[in-house]
C-alpha cells in the first residue's frame, strides 16, 4: 500500500508564479509593440491564475487584456 501525498498547494503555488511570470513577459512585448503576443500571454497567465485561486490577480489581468485589445485592436476580432 502507497502513500500518497498531497501535491496541491505546490501545484497552486506553480500556477500563480508562472502567471506572474506571463503577466511579466507580456509587459515586454507590450514595450515592444508586440500587442497580439502580449494578449495572448496576458490570457495564458488569466488562465494560470484561475487554476491557481488567484481570482482577484485574474481579474486585473483581465481588465489589462480588455484595455489593450480595446486600445490596439479597434473594430477586431482578435
Amino acid at each position: 500500500m502507497s502513500r500518497k501525498i498531497d501535491t496541491s498547494a505546490q501545484f497552486i503555488e506553480f500556477y500563480v508564479k508562472k502567471g506572474h511570470y506571463l503577466v511579466e513577459l507580456s509587459e515586454n512585448h507590450f514595450k515592444n509593440r508586440e500587442y497580439k503576443k502580449c494578449l495572448e500571454l496576458l490570457s495564458q497567465a488569466h488562465g494560470m491564475f484561475e487554476k491557481g485561486g488567484a481570482k482577484e490577480e485574474a481579474e486585473k489581468v483581465k481588465l489589462k487584456f480588455e484595455d489593450i485589445k480595446k486600445t490596439h485592436f479597434k473594430n477586431s476580432n482578435t
